[in-house]
């Protein structure tokens, strides 16, 4: 699969950054959309809460470029379910102002 070439791309260069960027949406949307029986939501909050956090201590700029990069593994998603939740991620993490 190959890395973006938007700006976020550019921020955020390597191979690195995309992998990242494509394991915490997997994560999120995972979360998400488990069973209220197999993760309770309060269990994925206690998950999510410390990870909002440490993405609050990015700059701006850089919680834009994240939130450009999960938007571009949203878009090669193919299940809609996934694809949705998927957009929904910079949101849930709180990168979007």
């Amino acid at each position: 699969m190959a890395m973006p070439s938007s700006a976020a791309a550019k921020r955020f260069r390597g191979p690195a950054s995309w992998t990242l960027a494509k394991a915490l949406t997997d994560v999120v949307v995972r979360l998400d959309l488990s069973d209220d029986d197999a993760i309770t939501p309060e269990a994925t909050m206690e998950v999510l809460e410390p990870v909002i956090a440490l993405l609050q201590d990015l700059s701006e700029e850089d919680r834009q470029a994240l939130a450009e990069l999960i938007n571009q593994c949203a878009q090669e998603e193919t299940d809609p379910e996934r694809q949705l939740t998927a957009w929904e991620t910079p949101e849930t993490l709180g990168l979007l102002a």
